[in-house]
């Protein structure tokens, strides 16, 4: 369901080099005559690729020529990945005001408005967000991923630990997904597993740097494991 913000149809400019395709963006969103299909797609195009000022850019200049939903939407993810998330907020918030019926662009200003209230720390807010977003497509693995990451940061860990666990059925190859559900039985005072599932984490990207790093500190040294085992012997 959710595809908007993750493809754009028109708009895939892998023939052209980088340079050249900066290049055209930047002249396409200061060219007052550009169509406005070919803009939109340009928008998703920078969205889908995190040039978060670029989109932002790209969804200004839609907004002064045609003010549509989608046009809001864009800017306020443009400003949520820049880490303005007051503007983004307000701008998800209008969004809602001018749509009418459900459909994808609510269930994604739900579902951002939820990441917002989570990096803000308003669990409840965030809950209510999600809850919202979930009557619209509860089996949208992303928003459990999300949920499971907010009841992880909320450290409502047996919450998380379901969550985490719902989500890995469905992508038993998520590092991510992995990882959290280390953190929490690392948290619920389960290690050993809490390690097993550190090491699933690295056998699915073995350069994730925080689980690298979580593994040094967890993992006893060689020589930690050899004094235990010399004061067993005594």
């Amino acid at each position: 369901m959710e595809t908007l913000f993750s493809q754009t149809n028109n708009f895939r400019p892998e023939c052209q080099s980088v340079e050249e395709r900066d290049r055209f963006l930047s002249d396409l969103v200061k060219d007052k005559k550009a169509n406005v299909h070919l803009l939109e797609e340009a928008g998703l195009f920078a969205l889908e690729n995190r040039q978060w000022l670029l989109a932002g850019n790209i969804f200004s200049s839609l907004l002064e020529r045609r003010n549509k939903v989608l046009d809001i939407v864009g800017l306020g993810k443009a400003f949520c990945g820049q880490s303005h998330l007051d503007l983004a907020e307000k701008h998800y918030l209008s969004a809602l005001d001018k749509i009418t019926e459900p459909c994808l662009l609510l269930f994604i200003v739900y579902k951002s408005l939820g990441e917002i209230h989570v990096l803000k720390k308003n669990f409840r807010q965030a809950e209510e967000y999600y809850n919202k977003a979930s009557t619209l497509n509860p089996y949208c693995q992303n928003l459990i991923f999300h949920r499971a990451m907010m009841y992880l940061k909320e450290r409502n860990y047996k919450e998380a630990e379901e969550k985490f666990q719902t989500f890995i059925k469905s992508n038993l190859d998520s590092s991510e997904a992995w990882l959290g559900l280390a953190l929490t039985r690392k948290a619920l005072g389960d290690e050993p597993l809490a390690l097993a599932c550190l090491n699933r984490s690295l056998d699915f990207d073995p350069e994730n740097f925080r689980a690298l790093s979580l593994k040094k500190r967890w993992q006893p040294s060689l020589q930690e494991m050899f004094s235990c085992s010399l004061n067993f012997l005594a």
